[in-house]
């Protein structure tokens, strides 16, 4: 297998300027696999104290989720990246986990070569408050390039 690229996706618009991203800097490459990765955040049971509706929830995020992997998918395909080197995975996490730290396991797990995020818009005051996923990617990410598309 050639290079592996793992694109994170979440629900913004700059998860769709990153996938657009990738799709460009790789389309000639013919050995370039790109993974869609979603980190699903699993329903907070103080908000969904029912064992029964947390699932219902996680279903239904679930299907969104996959959703929308398929279109990034269909963007990736339309500007010329074969479907053969496309593939899409979730991962459930517990709420209590991070999503960065959840992007960096599975960057070393599958052995990417390239972690690419796309930078949300907060501003400085909340991202020192609140850190980001793409300073905390570039932070502690290791044996990987970190693309960050804005």
């Amino acid at each position: 297998m050639g290079h592996k690229i793992l694109v994170g996706i979440d629900c913004s618009a700059n998860a769709q300027r990153a996938v657009d991203y990738v799709g460009s800097m790789v389309r000639p490459h013919e050995d370039a696999v790109i993974t869609l990765f979603h980190v699903l955040v699993g329903p907070q049971p103080d908000i969904y104290p029912d064992t029964d509706q947390r699932a219902q929830e996680l279903d239904k995020r679930h299907r969104r989720a996959h959703r929308q992997l398929e279109a990034m998918a269909a963007r990736l395909t339309e500007v010329g990246v074969p479907k053969d080197r496309i593939f899409l995975k979730i991962q459930v996490c517990d709420p209590t986990e991070n999503v960065w730290s959840a992007l960096l396991e599975e960057q070393k797990r599958g052995g990417y070569h390239t972690v690419v995020v796309g930078r949300r818009g907060m501003s400085k005051r909340e991202e020192f408050l609140f850190g980001s996923v793409s300073s905390k990617i570039i932070r502690e990410a290791r044996e990987c390039t970190v693309w960050v598309v804005q």
